[in-house]
């Protein structure tokens, strides 16, 4: 009964710690500072520190086998960013017999953690997405510029890929003009050696389906609503609700099964749309083959992820499919929602026009959150972890 837990400074990792923790699952938590919030939760029994996979893959690998082989007994590990997750796949062979770690087929990986791959599977399979454009070349380019609507969205294909050695974090950006564009095209291109994807901007709600998969099919399943962001541009969720069902819910979880179903998916994922505002129809975003930043909201709902994925990996009879109940429940990671805030007043971006609230419908919304909104981080039983957020943050701050 033990358990490795990666990337220890995110919210995700600290409410899986709580939740194996309360289960009697021995965890040890790791990360890439000292200071990471999970680290000092009253449920990490052992802690330990390792180099970060983006600068030193190899070396984030033997630390946490060395974790592993140190605990004895396979732990079932954790890796809750796209870097973590994909050095422990690419090492899966070395690490199989040490630790439990719960992978899909390759090709799936490919799919899911490429956005090209990820809309041609979803076209395939009859959902929805966002206008997407695959241009290769700068000729194919300055064709698309000229027909393109503007503002408009870039984005690399993969959120992290390895370059020389060294891992490239890659995220969407707006481009206002058809020059903006080619550079924006020309400097991607170069980071990531490869082409990125140019897509419409949809004006819209979002949302995510979140499932822990076996053999393709949903055994666990929450659908939240993304209320703000880090950005009013956009990022990680921080404040949200749960969805209840309806019609709605309907078509959101009937587009998520079909592509995990397709994937033929083991293990958590999300599948994250936004709702056009116009037609209401859900169009694909993006899909996250791990553990997702909203977490928190899905297991104060009542459907304990971590510990259905600690079952799942040590293949243990699993519970029937979990869903949420009908009554709304919202979250926020308090951090986050300033950083929102400060984006509002303080931020010089060609997207105010388009994306930005007024300051005063900011503060509004900031200091009047829906009634019985919870923490994703503050727990009075297991208060550390929120005073090392604030030390973390600090401490990068002063970097």
């Amino acid at each position: 009964m033990n358990a490795i837990v990666l990337d220890g400074q995110l919210k995700s990792a600290l409410t899986i710690v709580r939740s194996l923790g309360e289960t009697g699952i021995f965890v040890s938590t790791g990360g890439e500072r000292m200071t990471g919030m999970a680290l000092h939760s009253r449920f990490t029994k052992a802690r330990f520190t390792y180099p970060s996979p983006y600068t030193d893959q190899e070396g984030f690998v033997r630390a946490v086998r060395a974790e592993a082989i140190r605990m004895g007994g396979k732990p079932v590990v954790y890796a809750l960013s796209d870097a973590t997750y994909l050095s422990l796949y690419s090492a899966r062979e070395v690490l199989k017999n040490d630790m439990v770690l719960v992978f899909p087929e390759s090709k799936s990986i490919e799919i899911a953690f490429d956005k090209g791959a990820t809309y041609s599977l979803a076209r395939v399979s009859g959902v929805p997405t966002i206008t997407t454009h695959m241009p290769v070349t700068l000729e194919e380019v300055d064709q698309l510029g000229m027909t393109l609507s503007y503002p408009a969205v870039i984005k690399p294909r993969k959120s992290v890929s390895w370059k020389n050695g060294r891992g490239v974090f890659g995220s969407a950006e707006y481009v206002h003009t058809a020059l903006d564009l080619k550079n924006a095209f020309m400097r991607l291109k170069d980071v990531h050696d490869e082409p990125p994807l140019v897509q419409e901007r949809i004006t819209g709600e979002e949302y995510g389906v979140e499932m822990i998969a076996h053999a393709g099919t949903p055994v666990a399943l929450v659908v939240h609503h993304r209320i703000r962001s880090l950005s009013p541009s956009g990022g990680a969720s921080v404040v949200k609700e749960i969805v209840p069902s309806g019609v709605l819910y309907e078509m959101l979880v009937e587009n998520a099964k079909k592509l995990v179903s397709a994937l033929m998916w083991e293990g958590p994922i999300m599948v994250e749309f936004k709702v056009d505002s116009d037609s209401r129809m859900p169009l694909l975003m993006e899909i996250n083959g791990r553990f997702w930043g909203s977490l928190p909201l899905s297991v104060m709902a009542g459907v304990n992820m971590p510990y259905i994925q600690y079952l799942l990996a040590r293949e243990e009879k699993l519970p029937e499919t979990c869903t949420v109940p009908k009554n709304v429940i919202t979250s926020r990671h308090f951090w986050g929602d300033v950083r929102y805030l400060a984006s509002v007043f303080f931020t010089h971006d060609r997207m105010r026009a388009y994306t930005y609230p007024s300051r005063r419908t900011a503060l509004r919304a900031f200091c009047n959150l829906p009634r019985g909104t919870r923490s994703d981080v503050w727990d009075m039983h297991d208060a550390l972890p929120a005073l090392f957020e604030i030390i973390d943050i600090m401490n990068r701050l002063w970097k």
